[in-house]
């Protein structure tokens, strides 16, 4: 028996080291986990209800990637390049942000049509995930700081006091379940970001405690790998997070320097070892967003993004983050559990006053990027933000909840008295802070984001928090001989009470995590069902197109691709991706990694506006679309020189059309395949064509006639309200201004609105109105996604045409990159008729005989696919072939099986110079810098692992001798 009572009490150390931290792991998943699967149930979001999580860019763009990634897992697509990208572009770089992390594999059991259901699964499995990670570095750095092992640390850890490992499971949670992780979930692809900079952050400490540096290099590398936006973010942050713990540790004293020469050694093979990732994708986005980084977008912009008085109040609970960076609402909200933990590190005597400075310093350096955009913009690659500001946001929380970690445990170090005196001034800074902060934005400012009721939650819970922490210290007990000396001060009371009182934090936890988690969640209106019936029925209309002779389709869709019955909107605010997952060419595509050039070519031809947000097909587009071989065109209405598609299945009122002037994909020229493209749209086509034609600059002056554009008077304008009656439009008060044009010619009528459009703004579209032609609604104008020339309609000389825009708001305000603005007056009242109103018609005659000069008849598809084209091409003379594909750094070409140079023709299609007679063109493409990439990312790998393996051998053979 005693043998046996023996044998239990030695196995109970080992249960104790594997139970502990596994309750606390489990309990850290368990608790999101719980509180998501509560909040999905009360908004009816799946797998509860019908309700998707996905909102903001998610359902137009980050849906139909997942979608396309399943397609690539099913063998159904390539990784490297679609057509279906816009009118075609490569993959990677968009694999690379978007869909790399390995969570996504989850994706092998779902199909297109079920993606917002994966989305859920997602993100059910990737929050608590969060928790884990950053409990993870917490028992790590706190619960055993000097242990050389890990096996010791383990050790260490479970045998801390149950509070101090609660406390740290409590906070992890609040990490998981902030404001950037559930108000920025759309962008879910982020997620991995918050899951790897706490194990980055361990790795770093593992590195300066007891020069481990496997936990660094991996942790930085895998961030990269499986996101490389945010694993920048974290790599900046490690580099932070050394230099404070390198002030912090004075025995380091005299090992400074090898220390940073480990540590930069180590950070850089991680990058290094992310390269695969890091170098195509670096040499697609100087071609793409990544054109407009530099430093100069430091030093332009405001110097103060907000007032300082201002930042204690975006923590307030119930603050939804704002997306557009003029809404100025970071996603900072964070349990106030964790905020009076963070204030308490400041108060708290029991850590050394070198050690608060370092934290004071560290923390505001974190928060000053809440004030300063130069910081924010470091911290977004140099890049400035279009769209969800501060998105280091969760590098900010991480820091904060590493200082309150360390507070409350510190806390028992001290004397009961003395730690609750302190846990209660930390919270009453917290709580003066907040409230002084709230006070100026709501008497001062006059801007206060939230409702009152939800300042007062926030001070109340602050309160409460601080009262509860503050008992906690008072009735606790001294854990461990370290503090034996105090244990007689502390007031001994019984265990129930502190249990009672673990309780109440927990469920005060729990409920002030589950109100928010509703109050960020809340905007998920969009359904389940309504996204596989877009898709569908985008489908159906896809698949009965008719095809031409060579199998090339290229489509032209105005009509909204996601709907959701309803609650989707049209495109005029941006494009989708819809198409990509239908594997058809379109003018649609919505992302950060699209090329530059395709975006510039467009713009010039009138499509659309250089914007972060990709290009857009709004309206017929008769002279381009003929150039770019826009065969299918689906619309309300009939397009100019189109024929409708009966085969086609219609989308509601938008019916299919075939256009019958599209050239082929790929067709000849003597032309110089070069324009001096200016601002005017219908110069840069009418040049354009001439140049396809071969001929010269004259050519060009016949294509369009400018019509007369006037002011309506008042006979004009009662006529065109008079036809408009019923209709939205036709109650419009006196904000709209109205205008006639009159034709000289026949043909189609095209409109575009230059001062509305404001080419020079890049982030956002220019001044929003509603376009109304005699009395009938057309499209939305000067949003980021209808800046674009108007068809709107067949007109006859002498004829008049009645044109009402409409402000969508008459105090909007657009704001230039260089800091100025416009208003609505600068740009819709104060300009002449004709400022405002460009107009031409079209002479269709003219155009069909210079297309007629154009050489392709002779060219002849013989293979369209993912990053291979394949054609014959009879010449008549020595010419270019333009192949009507974007051209990016990627492709080669072949002619007659001999390599050849291939040009950017127009600035952004492909031109191959071909010789008389026949030709058997081939293209193919592949991802620039992958190959030295993979090359650097293995050698990285091998050399860490060979420095490694040799430093182990050292310190054995030190250890032996």
């Amino acid at each position: 028996m005693d043998i046996a009572r023996n044998a239990d009490k030695a196995r109970r150390p080992a249960l104790r080291a594997w139970a502990s931290p596994a309750i606390c792991y489990a309990s850290a998943l368990a608790i999101p986990f719980a509180i998501l699967l509560v909040t999905f149930a009360l908004l009816g979001i799946y797998p509860f209800g019908d309700v998707s999580v996905m909102v903001h860019d998610m359902p137009v763009q980050y849906a139909d990637y997942f979608g396309w990634l399943i397609q690539v897992m099913h063998g159904e697509g390539n990784l490297l390049y679609s057509n279906a990208a816009g009118l075609g572009g490569g993959m990677f770089s968009l694999f690379t942000y978007y869909l790399s992390s390995p969570f996504n594999l989850l994706a092998w059991f779902f199909t297109p049509e079920t993606v917002p259901q994966l989305l859920s699964w997602l993100t059910l499995l990737k929050i608590p995930a969060c928790a884990a990670a950053c409990l993870g570095f917490l028992r790590g750095r706190f619960l055993a700081p000097e242990a050389a092992t890990w096996s010791e640390a383990r050790a260490l850890a479970a045998a801390a006091p149950a509070t101090s490992q609660g406390a740290l499971v409590l906070l992890s949670c609040a990490y998981a379940l902030s404001s950037y992780v559930l108000g920025y979930a759309s962008n879910i692809m982020w997620l991995d970001g918050v899951i790897m900079a706490p194990c980055a952050l361990l790795g770093v400490w593992r590195l300066v405690q007891r020069r481990s540096c496997a936990g660094l290099f991996a942790a930085a590398a895998g961030a990269i790998w499986f996101n490389w936006y945010t694993g920048y973010m974290v790599c900046l942050l490690c580099v932070l997070y050394f230099l404070y713990e390198l002030a912090r540790r004075t025995e380091l004293r005299g090992h400074r320097l090898r220390t940073c020469g480990r540590f930069a050694a180590v950070m850089s093979l991680a990058v290094g070892a992310g390269m695969v990732a890091l170098l195509p994708t670096a040499l697609s986005l100087l071609g793409g967003k990544g054109a407009h980084a530099g430093l100069s977008a430091i030093l332009e912009g405001e110097l103060f993004a907000r007032n300082p008085l201002s930042v204690p109040n975006l923590f307030c609970i119930g603050i939804t983050p704002g997306i557009t960076t003029q809404a100025s609402r970071p996603a900072v909200v964070i349990s106030a559990f964790a905020l009076v933990g963070a204030g308490t590190f400041f108060a708290n005597k029991a850590i050394a006053v070198r050690d608060r400075v370092a934290g004071g310093v560290f923390a505001g350096f974190m928060l000053a990027s809440l004030v300063l955009p130069a910081l924010t913009t470091i911290w977004a690659g140099f890049v400035p933000e279009s769209s969800y500001t501060n998105r280091n946001g969760f590098a900010i929380l991480l820091v904060l909840v590493m200082l309150a970690a360390e507070s409350l445990l510190a806390l028992r170090r001290l004397p009961a008295r003395t730690a609750g005196v302190r846990a209660a001034v930390g919270g009453g800074i917290v709580l003066a802070a907040f409230a002084v902060s709230a006070a100026f934005l709501r008497f001062v400012k006059h801007a206060l984001p939230q409702k009152d009721e939800l300042v007062l939650l926030e001070c109340l819970l602050i309160a409460g928090f601080t009262a509860l922490i503050a008992a906690l210290a008072l009735v606790g007990k001294s854990a461990g001989s370290g503090q034996r000396a105090h244990a007689a001060e502390r007031t001994v009371m019984p265990k129930a009470a502190t249990c009672a009182l673990c309780a109440l934090l927990v469920a005060a936890f729990v409920g002030e995590q589950t109100y928010d988690a509703q109050a960020q969640l809340r905007k998920c209106i969009y359904t389940v069902s309504g996204y596989t019936e877009d898709l569908t029925s985008l489908e159906d209309t896809y698949t009965t197109l008719s095809v031409g002779q060579d199998g090339f389709v290229r489509v032209g869709n105005t009509s909204a691709y996601w709907s959701n019955g309803g609650c989707g909107g049209g495109k005029d605010n941006g494009p989708d991706n819809m198409a990509l997952m239908l594997a058809y060419s379109t003018f649609d595509h919505y992302s950060s990694t699209q090329e530059s050039r395709i975006q510039e070519l467009l713009r010039n031809l009138g499509y659309s506006k250089v914007t972060p947000f990709g290009t857009y097909y709004m309206s017929p587009n008769t002279v381009a679309d003929a150039l770019l071989g826009v065969t299918n065109i689906i619309d309300d209405g009939q397009p100019a020189a189109a024929q409708v598609d009966d085969s086609a299945v219609p989308r509601e009122s938008w019916r299919a059309w075939r256009n019958e002037l599209a050239l082929p994909l790929g067709w000849g020229t003597t032309g110089t395949t070069q324009v001096s493209w200016g601002d005017n749209p219908f110069a840069n086509q009418a040049s354009m064509l001439a140049d396809a034609a071969g001929l010269d600059g004259s050519a060009a002056e016949g294509l369009f006639t400018a019509p007369d554009v006037r002011d309506a008077d008042e006979t004009e304008t009662a006529g065109a309200n008079a036809a408009a009656d019923g209709n939205a439009s036709a109650n419009a008060d006196d904000a709209s201004r109205q205008f006639a044009i009159t034709a000289r010619t026949d043909g189609p009528l095209l409109l575009f609105f230059p001062t509305l459009y404001l080419d020079d703004i890049y982030y956002e579209g220019g001044i929003a109105c509603s376009l109304n032609v005699d009395g009938a609604d057309v499209q939305a104008v000067g949003r980021r996604g209808s800046c674009n020339i108007v068809y709107v309609g067949t007109v006859s000389a002498g004829q008049t045409v009645t044109v009402k825009l409409t402000p969508a708001n008459t105090a909007q305000v657009a704001y230039h990159d260089d800091g100025s603005t416009t208003t609505v007056d600068e740009a819709l009242y104060q300009p002449s008729a004709e400022e405002v109103v460009k107009a031409q018609v079209l002479d269709l005659d003219y155009l069909q005989n210079q297309l007629s000069r154009v050489d392709s008849d002779g060219f002849a598809l013989s293979a369209y696919e993912n990053g291979r084209i394949a054609a014959t091409f009879t010449a008549d003379r020595d010419e270019t072939l333009v192949i009507s594909q974007p051209y990016e750094d990627g492709w080669t070409a072949t002619v007659n099986g001999q390599p050849v140079e291939l040009q950017a023709a127009y600035d952004g299609l492909m031109g191959i110079p071909v010789q008389t007679g026949d030709n058997v063109v081939e293209l193919r493409y592949f991802t620039p810098g992958l190959v030295p990439g993979a090359v650097v990312g293995i050698a990285s790998v091998t050399l860490f692992a060979v420095w490694r393996i040799a430093a182990r051998r050292r310190s054995m053979l030190r250890d032996g001798e």
